[in-house]
Formats: structure tokens, sequence, C-alpha cells
């Protein structure tokens, strides 16, 4: 038992002795693997360090030579530098005068080119536009040739400024649309085709004809001078170069004054054509009237009921044998229908011619108040803020003026023809009394 014992410890001393002496080989061959792999690594970090030793060097060298390049060309920019003071000196003598006339023309262009842009020329002569600009703009003394250029087209402008002349040009009309049409202008004071004014608008750079023309016998005159050869005719111009004619835009036509006076003034034509409609109409049932009663006078015995006199008559032969007192008042009743029936609606004529002019003292009660309200909010400093609340309290009270003073007219001369009317009747009624008596 015992020798198995120290047999079994044998074997196990020799099996460990075994894998340390395996284990032992091992280390030694990793630590000379990395040993070499070290050796390597030192190696390539030496070869780098050289390779930027190296790198380092040709740098050094680089700098040093644009170390010398900055130097030679500061000392090139410094005599450079002295080079143009000089010259600069010598170009201030030499320019002298020629530095002023230069500012001179620069002023006189932009002066120029501000009244050329919204001119009738820029039109017939758009490239002197791009002439005038350039010489604004230009920071360069212009020479001899350039100075010529400007010379020549100012005196053509000054020229045709003071000449009527024709071209083709594109022209907007009012609704629109453009056309190509012959333009005859007059100098800076009037463009005209067809009869019709234009002015050029220099935002889109072309004419554009007027929204709110002249007044036709103008338009005739206008298109009479386009059409003449070589005769004397007159046209109108406008001597403000547009600004007049601009103007035309800004007055009211006559349905602006109309739609000024508001719901009130509307209110008042309606009621003024609605009085005029009604005295046309009684004048003419007056009319009918009168010659009815004309035809029955040269046959009073023969009542025809189409009339007032006819009616009068038939009451009194209807009557004649009664006591004078039941005829008289029998007449009388007649007369007084009848004469209510010839003067029915005069009072509504009457009426309307009063009430039209309260109606037109309403509306400016009621405009200056819309202007004390634009006072009260935002004060006296903008006039346009009054001027409505103005307008509505000046036509109104136009309106209610222009139309009583016709109705006025019309209730005196319909009362006039009925008093005549009424005085034949009458007369007539009072002749039967007497022819009766006798």
């Amino acid at each position: 038992m015992i020798k198995i014992l120290f047999t079994f410890i044998f074997i196990t001393n020799q099996l460990f002795a075994l894998n340390l002496e395996n284990l032992l080989t091992d280390v030694k061959k990793e630590s000379k693997q990395e040993l070499l792999e070290e050796s390597k690594r030192l190696q390539k970090f030496i070869d780098n360090k050289n390779k930027q030793k190296q790198i380092l060097n040709n740098t050094k060298a680089l700098l040093k030579k644009e170390n010398k390049k900055t130097v030679r060309l500061k000392n090139t920019i410094d005599k450079n530098e002295k080079t143009l003071i000089k010259k600069e000196t010598s170009l201030n003598i030499k320019v002298g005068d020629l530095g002023e006339m230069f500012g001179s023309i620069r002023q006189i262009s932009s002066d120029f080119l501000t009244n050329y842009d919204s001119s009738l020329s820029a039109s017939q002569s758009p490239e002197k536009k791009e002439i005038f600009t350039r010489f604004a703009n230009t920071k360069k003394l212009p020479n001899t040739d350039e100075i010529t250029i400007f010379w020549h087209t100012m005196l053509d402008e000054i020229i045709k400024s003071g000449t009527v002349s024709q071209y083709k040009v594109n022209v907007i009309l009012n609704d629109g649309t453009k056309h190509l049409q012959t333009v005859t202008k007059v100098g800076q004071f009037a463009a005209v085709s067809q009869g019709k004014y234009l002015q050029y608008d220099g935002d889109i750079n072309s004419l554009i004809e007027l929204s709110t023309q002249p007044s036709n016998a103008i338009q005739n005159k206008a298109n009479e001078f386009e059409k003449s050869q070589g005769e004397l005719k007159n046209i109108v111009i406008d001597p403000t170069k547009g600004s007049l004619l601009s103007l035309l835009d800004m007055k009211p036509t006559m349905m602006d004054r109309i739609n000024q006076g508001g719901v009130i003034g509307y209110i008042i034509i309606a009621l003024g054509l609605l009085g005029l409609l009604f005295a046309l109409y009684k004048v003419v049932l007056l009319y009918i009237t009168q010659k009815a009663i004309n035809q029955q006078i040269k046959d009073i015995t023969t009542p025809i009921h189409n009339n007032s006199l006819g009616n009068i008559a038939q009451t009194f032969y209807d009557n004649k044998d009664k006591p004078l007192n039941d005829l008289e008042i029998s007449m009388n009743e007649s007369i007084l229908k009848e004469i209510n029936i010839i003067k029915s609606g005069e009072s509504f004529i009457k009426l309307l011619a009063a009430v039209t002019p309260l109606l037109g003292l309403l509306g400016t009660v009621t405009g200056m108040i819309a202007t004390f309200q634009a006072i009260t909010l935002f004060g006296t400093g903008d006039p346009k803020l009054m001027a409505g609340g103005i307008s509505t309290a000046l036509m109104t009270t136009v309106l209610g003026l222009v139309t009583a003073i016709p109705l006025l007219f019309a209730y005196t001369y319909l009362a006039s023809k009925s008093n005549r009317i009424v005085s034949i009747l009458e007369e007539q009624s009072i002749g039967m009394l007497a022819k009766n008596l006798k």
C-alpha cells in the first residue's frame, strides 16, 4: 500500500515539473517576441525623429526664404507708395481747374438726370439717360471726347425742348394695352397721339394715356395739330411740363361730386327727380285740360264730360230751372270740385321744394359732425382727414339748392297755369248765370 502511495506521489511530481518547464519555455519565447517588437518600434521612432528633423530644417529654410521675400516686397510697397504720392502730387498739379470742371459736369449731369427721368424727351431719346447716368456716377476724370459727347447731348436736348417732333413709340392706353403709335411732342410741354394727351412715367419708362382727358374741344385741336402738314394750328400745352395735366386726375367728375353727398345726397336727388317728373306730368295734364276747355268754350250749350267746363255746364243745365240760390250753390259745388282736381298735386311739389333745402342743411350738419370727429381723433395736422366731412357738408347743401330751385320754378308755373284755368271756369260760370237771369 505504501509503495503504491509513493509511486503515485512520484508520478505526480514528474508531471508537475514537466508543466513548469513548458511554462518557462513559453514565457521565454513570448519575452523574446516582445523584445523584438519593442526593438522595431524603437527603430521606427528613431526613423520618424530623423524625418521630422529633416522637415523642420526644410520648414526653417522656407521660412527664412519667405522672410527675405517679405522684406523685399515691403521695400517694394514703400517704394511704390512714395512713387504714388509723387504721381498724385504731379496729377493734382496738372489737373488744376479740370477737377473743378469735372465736379461741375457731375453736378449738372445729376441735376439734369433728375429732370430727364420725368420729361417727355425720355420717351424720344432713351439713350441719353445712359449718357447722363454715366457722367453723374463716374469717378474718373473724363477725357476731351467724353466732354464733347456730353456737350453735344446737352445741346441737342436744349434744341429739341423748343421744337415740335413726331416719332413712333409704344404707348400704354387706359385699358392697359400697349400699342405702337405716332406721338407728336411739343417741346417739353405736351405729347399727344390720336387726339389724346399723354404723360411720361419714369417708373415704367413709357408714355401713358391720361386717364382723365381735357375737354373734347381741346382734344379736337390736338388732333388737328397732329394732322397738320406745315400749316399753322393751335394746340393747348401745359406750361408746367405736365403738372397741370396731371391735376386732371384729381379733378372730381359730376358723379364724384354726387357720391360725396352720401346717402342724404341720393335722397335729395331722388326727391328732386320725383318732383320734376310729377311737375312734368301736371304740365301735360293742364295742357290737355286747357285744350279741352277751349274746345268746350266754342259750344257751351253742348256739355262734353271730358273737361271741367263741360262738367260745370252740365251742372248748370241740370239745375237752371231751380231757384237762383239753389243754382248758385250747385254751381259753386261743381266749381270747387273741378278746382280741387286742377290744383291737385301742387302742394306736393311745393313741399318737395321746401324739404330738399332742409335735407341739404341736414347733410351739412352731419358732414360737419364727421369733420369735428376727425379733428378730435387726429387733430388738424392733415387736412385730408377733414376733407371728406367738409365735402359731404358742402355737396348736400348744393344738391338741396339745385333741387329746390327748379322745383320752385315748376310750382310757380303750375300755380299760374292752374289759376288761369280756374279764372276761365269762374268767368264762364258767371256768364252762364248771367244769361239765366235774363
